[in-house]
């Protein structure tokens, strides 16, 4: 059965993921989709450092790749906060 998860529990995901270097390489995804917006915020929120996106990488896709992507000390910072009201 499909889980729809909160945009809190994405960017918690992902920068678990990123914190745990499980990106081996990049990704085609829909630029509508709620891991490419996800990403894309986590990245303009400054939480990301490394990442590579590109929203125009062909007519209806976009280009994603944290392979070589660490959390910044905000990213840390927002991790832990995640996880702590995750347990609350």
């Amino acid at each position: 059965m499909a889980h729809n998860v909160s945009l809190d529990e994405e960017i918690m995901g992902i920068l678990n993921d990123v914190s745990q270097h499980r990106f081996r390489e990049g990704r085609q995804l829909n630029p509508n989709s709620m891991l490419f917006t996800s990403v894309k915020k986590a990245n303009d929120a400054g939480y990301l450092e490394g990442a590579k996106i590109d929203e125009q990488y062909s007519h209806s896709l976009a280009s994603v790749d944290l392979s070589h992507a660490t959390l910044t000390k905000s990213g840390q910072t927002k991790l832990q906060a995640l996880i702590d009201a995750s347990q609350a």
